[in-house]
C-alpha cells in the first residue's frame, strides 16, 4: 500500500479585488468542490503570503485528536458557501487505513494591503 503523503499543484485563485493568480496548494483539497479550485491557466504567480497580504482560508479540525487542516479557498463564491460547524472534509491520515472526518471551525478572510492617498494641499503664493 502506498504511503499517505500530500501532493501539491497550482490552482487559479480569484482575489476579492477581481485579480486572478496562480497559487500553490494541496492537490486533494484543490480538487475538492468546497475549495473552488480549478486548473491554473497562465495567470501571474500569487507570490509569498505575508502578514499584510494572504489568501482566504478554511480551517478544519478533527474533534477527536484536535488535528487541523488549513486549505486555501480559491473563489469568493466557494468561501461564501462554507458554513462553520456544518461543512466536513474526509482526509487520509498517515498511519491509518481509512479517512478521518474534519469539521470546519473557522473561515479566515483574505488580506489585501491598501494605500491611503494623502491630501494634496494647494500651493500658496
Amino acid at each position: 500500500m502506498p504511503a499517505v503523503q500530500r501532493n501539491f499543484d497550482y490552482f487559479s485563485y480569484d482575489s476579492d479585488d477581481a485579480t486572478s493568480y496562480c497559487l500553490r496548494g494541496d492537490e486533494d483539497w484543490g480538487n475538492n468542490a468546497d475549495s473552488g479550485g480549478s486548473a491554473c491557466a497562465g495567470e501571474p504567480a500569487y507570490g509569498r503570503a505575508t502578514r499584510r497580504r494572504s489568501p482566504r482560508k478554511a480551517i478544519y479540525r478533527d474533534a477527536t485528536t484536535f488535528r487541523t487542516f488549513t486549505g486555501v479557498v480559491y473563489t469568493p463564491a466557494a468561501y461564501a458557501a462554507l458554513t462553520v460547524g456544518t461543512d466536513t472534509l474526509a482526509l487520509a491520515v498517515p498511519g491509518l487505513t481509512g479517512t478521518v472526518t474534519y469539521t470546519l471551525v473557522k473561515k479566515v478572510p483574505e488580506k489585501i494591503p491598501s494605500t491611503v492617498i494623502g491630501r494634496q494641499d494647494p500651493d500658496h503664493a
